[in-house]
């Protein structure tokens, strides 16, 4: 960064140039107005860009430092900020006190920085109010601007009326201005196309083109007065959203640039927003009726549940995703899901209205914030390692990484660190420096008090108060503090981390503390009095009484002689500290609010008579009107300080607009300088010893360290002598003369109470020697016993965990075995169906090559089909080409005709254009005439530029050496490129390979899939068979209902033992914790016993030595101090350290106990883990068992419904059948008594079998001789093929069920015997009538069961066709 900024006035008199620079602040504007509070300078998140008072703030986030931009002259505040899309230029929008009243400064940053702006835009055509939006626009396809894409600058003001204007900032020109009826505070260019702005306030989210202004009407000319080149038109309101229902607090342009944006609301929803955009074609070229932005989809609860209602404040986009930031500290990210086949939602997919898909990817909230809200956040870097900066209402500003936000999804985030320790949040009403440390304490309205190191830059200390604190003091020494209240002031102790009340006076009404340099008094003003407090006893010293009206100010004299005060009404008054009399007073005149004091009982003060305000010095309370400084009337001081040297007085001084003026030489040579700090009022300033560092407050809660140059005599002080001085100035005491008497009286009491008190200590220690003799042989015997009970106890838990674990091995070997053979059993009948299916899938082959030939026939057919329709089709083509020949010849006359005419008009307009370019050479000479002359003034000018030139070659020389600088840069950037080069080389081997692995790897799963589909087809066959198998698995289930019940008891018997183990875990912790206390409560007392002897016997010895020896009580001091530094400092003090024997051994004791425990607890959990991982692996067989059985479950029931339909169609058959043959009867239709013996045997078939094999005996009968052959009408040649094949089909569904059937019932009896062989092991208790219930057969083995019967029927019929009768038909004598 660019070196620290300055303001810096040259004096009338070159004595001493007077220099103040800004070397640090506290505060931010992040709970202020301003919207973009914070921002990343750089795309690598190093440093941070943000306002404090009314200067730019540049923060490096590693080292601490801060820069500060150079302040314009006349600046009062920075109303806006915006920061383009590279971070590489930042525009800072900034009201002034003078015409203009707004200007707009535009600075660089990355590697070109700088602390000046590059452009200051200040004519903006006309009075525009208060800037309080800004943004630059970022890619190239943009309206009317130059080639950069950063070239456009968007202001939104407010006022009356507001506005929103688009500069090109490089040209200085407006590009366009549009008046709005609400103050936008938010604005960003589309990232698409900057042809379209989007803006939004509260009430409102608008999308706005930039277009060409319509050309004037035929005879019109345009405004004069118009300064824009570019119309800014409104698109139509967003469809779908409704603005009433939602108030909106940030808006953001999705990326990758799709034309879409996201807006957040207080109602806590998202809405994502489409412009109806074309990447293809801006939007200035298009219509405004065709651009119809809509809204794409809306996020409701954007937090989650760890957030649920909060609000969404802030809202900044990245790379496919966005952040929001809420209430209470709450960050939220969303990724854009990208899962659906690898595709993302580009530019032409959201105009088309695909809605993206953005899912919730962590919500954390800030640990730092306690509840504050976030007010601006900024992003940098991609969605894996991007860098946050959060602002919080609180005025706090913390920066964490993106990957801190997913660790702690739905949690806090813990390690954000604040930013200089945390800001105030509100007004600071007081400030105190300290003499001897480089502490500064402020107060705030927000009820915090903050002790800050104005050397490190930061916080070290903030205390929050019960209520408001109206002032507040420090000591000069810088280790007590007085803080006013409205009722009391209190007394306070600093510590590292804590403010310690040490005491506290009811006082009401404090408004202004100060203490004395000296540090032995304080002052406090109490309405129209003023208090003097004793700093050491805190007793009331005096009670001034004189102002007519409130004190505003009181003030010291440099050496302490006098108090000046001032009252709120004018009123000047001068105290003695010695008598505590009125020295001198002036009448009040005019109002006050602030006072110094100065040597030789002088003051100065900021007085307002009237409309005039001036600077007045007065003289002993009196004052000559002819040495005012007259001020401005909104100047007037509200702070002041002092600073004496051995040659001059300097005032420092603070007004209600936040500028620091300094008045040097007041004694001599005036010398005066000023610097702008804070946006409003400062209120307090401060002065170091050194006279080398400012400290002022303001009303805008912001802290400001300056450094003067030019008010302290010699250099400056380097580190190591600065603390010597504090080193040296530490040892003073201040002693009075006048309480030495006071002090020998006390001395007299305090060596009494003192010889009292070590009779007292001996005594006690004695008393607590015994005590604890008697406690550690207590707590000794008590542990014995505790340490016996345990070690039974102990073995006791070790034999039962021995047992438990013989009986889990038992156990898991008995379920191995039953495993072992239901997994043989599974193999065998595997073995067999397949087999069966091997035969199968041959016949299958052979109907699917019949199949194939039948195809073969249709598609020659169809490709005959197709011959012959194309014949047709190309002799209509052959038709319609003749026609449309004669067509194209009539055109062809036409465009000759249209030829000849367009040449005779073209020799027309070729003598009109001569006779133009005739006029035209003449206007150009003319012209040419005027430029001649413009040429010799041109000629003039350039003589004084080359004078200039001669000025401007110390800065080319300058340029030079920084050129030399930046080729150095330039040259190290190549060499960077060329290993990338060669990276990139080496790359593309890599990926040449690949591609050709890739290729290799296509083939081979090629290859590999159609072993796949094979697979696959064989799969098939085999899960059919797998579901008949475990459909045979029922009767398992009671089985692992055992199971289960056994696992229960298990799990609760271990429950059980873990329970006790814990209790027994938890009283060793306790008995060793009370141990550990109980032995380092003896150590303690032994060390305050002894530590107590030696100071009592040293301070004694002391005191003795300083009475006897030194007799003048003058000098006496001297011994107090050698006094206070040997019993003061805390080093003195030994801390010896005895090993008493009771402690070792009872510490040795508890160590052993401690391995014990320890040892106890590893094998408790050894033992706990074991039992876990054999419950676990059972619960994954059952598991498995469950799922087969409702596998089987399934089977079972699509067989049972298949079985009935196979049984219904039968019936059906039958029935059908038998209807048919009892119509078809003839009268001469042969007897029963005439038919064959084979034929009444099968009577006892079913009717619809009997009909189709009655007529095939018949039919292959020979006919006797000379008669004829007649074939009969009802024979089986006159079925039809479907009868035929139906009956086929119907007897071998009926085969293949009567199999399956005698399957099942083979695998049931399998299971049985094993289920017997299982259950007669693991409980030989258990009853016949159990396994009877358990195993009873399922209603596919009932006799009643339908299957069996259609079965049965199916075996008479084939029976029946193969020709033998069945056994019931055969009778005993056959």
């Amino acid at each position: 960064m660019a070196p620290k900024r300055g303001a810096t006035v040259v004096p009338e008199a070159p004595v001493q140039p007077l220099t103040l620079e800004v070397s640090h602040a506290f505060g931010s504007h992040a709970g202020g107005t301003l919207r973009d509070s914070v921002m990343f300078g750089d795309m690598a998140g190093n440093y941070l860009a943000h306002p404090v008072g009314r200067q730019m703030a540049f923060r490096h986030l590693a080292g601490g430092e801060v820069n500060f931009a150079v302040e314009s002259t006349g600046v009062v505040a920075v109303t806006a900020c915006g920061v383009s899309r590279d971070r590489n230029l930042l525009a800072v929008c900034e009201l002034c006190s003078t015409a203009p009243f707004t200007q707009v400064c535009i600075y660089e940053l990355g590697l070109l920085a700088s602390n000046e702006p590059v452009q200051t835009l200040e004519e903006l055509g006309g009075a525009v109010g208060t800037i309080v939006a800004a943004a630059f626009s970022s890619v190239e396809r943009a309206t009317g601007s130059s080639d950069d894409p950063n070239s456009l600058l968007c202001l939104a003001s407010s006022g009356s009326p507001s506005q929103i204007i688009i500069i090109d900032w490089k040209m200085n020109e407006i590009v366009g201005r549009c008046r709005v009826t609400d103050a936008m505070d938010r604005i960003a260019f589309n990232n698409m196309d900057s042809g379209m702005i989007s803006v939004s306030c509260s009430k409102t989210l608008e999308l706005w083109v930039i277009r060409d202004f319509p050309p004037p009407a035929e005879g019109e000319q345009p405004p004069e007065d118009r300064l824009e080149t570019k119309d800014l038109r409104r698109l139509p309101e967003i469809a779908g959203l409704n603005e009433f229902a939602a108030s909106f607090t940030d808006h953001a342009w999705l990326m990758p640039a799709c034309g879409s944006l996201a807006a957040s609301s207080e109602q806590g929803a998202v809405y994502i927003i489409s412009s109806g955009t074309d990447p293809e074609e801006p939007a200035a070229d298009r219509p405004s009726e065709e651009l119809l932005p809509f809204v794409l989809c809306s996020i409701e609860a954007p937090f989650g549940a760890p957030l649920v209602g909060a609000a969404a404040k802030c809202i900044r986009c990245f790379l496919n995703g966005f952040i929001v930031g809420g209430s209470s500290g709450g960050l939220s990210v969303w990724m854009l899901d990208t899962s659906d086949e690898g595709d993302e939602v580009d530019a032409e997919d959201a105009v088309d209205g695909a809605s993206p898909v953005y899912t919730h990817d962590c919500t954390a909230r800030l640990a730092v914030a306690n509840g504050s809200t976030v007010s601006c956040l900024d992003f940098v870097g991609g969605w894996e390692e991007g860098d946050i900066v959060v602002a919080l209402e609180n005025a706090s500003i913390t920066h964490l990484n993106i990957s801190q936000v997913r660790e702690a999804d739905g949690k806090d985030v813990v390690e954000s660190p604040i930013i200089c320790g945390g800001f105030h949040s509100g007004a600071v009403n007081s400030l105190d420096m300290a003499v001897q440390r480089p502490l500064l304490v402020s107060s705030c309205v927000d009820s915090t008090i903050r002790v800050w190191n104005y050397q490190t830059g930061n916080c070290e200390l903030c205390w929050t108060a019960p209520e408001e604190p109206v002032g507040i003091a420090i000591h000069p020494f810088g280790f007590f503090l007085a803080v006013g209240f409205v009722d009391r002031i209190r007394f306070m102790q600093i510590l590292a981390k804590d403010l310690k009340l040490f005491s506290e006076i009811s006082v009401k009404n404090v408004r202004h503390l100060r203490f004395s340099h000296g540090g032995h008094l304080i002052a406090a003003a109490q309405a129209k009095l003023v208090l003097i407090f004793n700093s050491r006893t805190l007793k009331r010293v005096a009670t001034l009484r004189g102002h007519p009206k409130d004190v505003a100010a009181i003030s010291f004299e440099p050496d302490d002689k006098s108090l000046t005060t001032i009252g709120e009404d004018g009123r000047l008054c001068e105290w003695s500290t010695q008598t505590w009399s009125l020295v001198s007073e002036q009448s009040p005149k005019g109002e006050a609010l602030a006072v110094a004091a100065g040597p030789d009982q002088r003051a100065w003060a900021g007085i307002v008579d009237g409309e005039s305000c001036v600077f007045r010095s007065f003289k002993r309370c009196a004052f000559k009107e002819e040495q005012d400084i007259v001020l401005h009337p909104t100047r007037q001081l509200s702070a002041m300080t002092t600073f004496c040297s051995s040659k001059e007085v300097a005032v420092l001084a603070g007004d209600l607009k936040g500028s620091l003026r300094v008045w040097a030489g007041l004694t001599g040579t005036m010398r005066t300088a000023e610097i702008g700090l804070h946006s409003n009022t400062c209120t307090a300033i401060c002065m170091s010893l050194d006279g080398r560092t400012v400290a002022t407050a303001g009303a805008d809660g912001a802290i400001f360290i300056v450094q003067v140059d030019g008010l302290a005599e010699g250099p400056p002080p380097t580190a190591g002598s600065a603390r010597a001085a504090r080193a040296s100035n530490m040892e003073v005491v201040m002693i009075n003369r006048g309480e030495m008497q006071q002090r020998q009286d006390e001395i007299q009491e305090l060596s009494a109470q003192t010889a009292s008190l070590k009779t007292q200590l001996e005594e006690d220690a004695a008393r607590l020697q015994s005590e604890c003799r008697a406690r550690v042989d207590e707590a000794r015997r008590k542990d014995q016993e505790e340490v016996q009970s345990l070690r039974l106890k102990y073995e006791s838990l070790q034999q039962a965990s021995t047992a438990k674990e013989r009986d889990n091995l038992r156990q898991m070997k008995a379920m191995e075995a039953m495993h072992i053979a239901a997994a043989d059993d599974k193999e065998k009948h595997y073995d067999k169906k397949m087999r069966t299916d091997a035969d199968r899938y041959v016949a299958l082959e052979a109907d699917l090559k019949e199949m194939e030939v039948r195809l073969q026939q249709a598609r020659e057919r169809f490709q005959r089909g197709f011959v012959q329709q194309q014949q047709k089709q190309q002799q209509e083509l052959r038709r319609r080409g003749a026609e449309k020949d004669a067509e194209i010849q009539k055109i062809k006359d036409l465009i000759a005709f249209t030829q000849q005419r367009f040449d005779a008009m073209l020799e027309q307009d070729t003598g009109e254009a001569e006779m133009e370019k005739t006029q035209l050479r003449q206007k150009n000479q003319e012209e040419l005439e005027q430029q001649h002359l413009v040429e010799y003034k041109l000629k003039k000018e350039q003589d004084l530029m080359l004078r200039g030139l001669d000025m401007m070659e110390k800065d080319r020389e300058r340029i030079t050496t920084e050129q030399r600088e930046a080729s150095l840069v330039a040259k190290n950037l190549k060499d960077e490129g060329e290993k990338m080069k060669h990276e990139v080389a080496v790359l593309k081997a890599e990926r040449k390979e690949r591609e050709a692995t890739l290729r290799d790897k296509e083939v081979e799963i090629g290859a590999h899939k159609l072993k796949v589909q094979t697979l696959k087809k064989f799969k098939h066959v085999l899960d059919y068979r797998l579901r008949e198998v475990t459909q045979s698995l029922k009767p398992k289930e009671e089985m692992i209902a055992q199971l289960h019940m056994q696992l229960h008891t298990l799990e609760q018997e271990f429950e059980k033992q873990l329970a006790m183990q814990k209790n027994m875990e938890n009283m060793l912790a306790q008995k060793t914790a009370q141990c550990a206390h109980l032995s380092t409560e003896a150590e303690q007392r032994k060390e305050d016993l002894k530590q107590r002897e030696r100071t009592i016997f040293k301070y004694t010895a002391d005191l003795h030595a300083l009475a006897t020896t030194e007799q003048d009580t003058r000098n006496w001091h001297i011994g107090l101090k050698k006094i206070w530094r040997d019993h003061v400092d805390p080093t003195v003090f030994n801390k010896d350290e005895e090993n008493s024997p009771p402690m070792m051994e009872l510490n040795r004791q508890i160590q052993v106990m401690e391995r014990k425990a320890t040892t106890l607890a590893k094998k408790g959990k050894s033992s706990e883990e074991t039992c876990k991982a054999d419950i676990i692996h059972k619960t994954q067989e059952n598991s498995l068992l469950i799922h087969e059985l409702d596998e089987l479950r399934v089977e079972k029931k699509a067989l049972g419904k298949q079985l009935k339909e196979l049984e219904l169609r039968v019936r059906q058959a039958e029935q059908r059948l038998a209807e048919q043959a009892s119509l078809g009867a003839l009268p001469d239709a042969a007897s029963p008594a005439s038919r064959p013996p084979s034929r009444q045997l099968s009577k006892n078939l079913p009717k619809a079998v009997q009909d189709f094999f009655e007529e095939a005996p018949m039919a292959a009968k020979p006919a006797l001789k000379g008669q004829k052959k007649v074939a009969h009408k009802d024979s089986v040649y006159h079925h039809t093929s479907d009868e035929r094949a139906g009956v086929m089909k119907l007897m071998k569904t009926a085969e293949q069920n009567k199999d399956k059937i005698g399957m099942q019932r083979i695998q049931q009896k399998l299971l049985q015997d094993q289920l017997d062989s299982i259950t007669q092991k693991k409980n030989p208790q258990m009853s016949a009538s159990g396994l009877n219930s358990v195993l009873s057969p399922s209603p596919v083995d009932s006799p009643a069961s339908p299957v069996v019967a259609a079965g049965a029927g199916m075996s008479a019929v084939r029976a029946a066709v193969a020709g033998a009768p069945t056994p019931e038909q055969i009778s005993p004598g056959r």
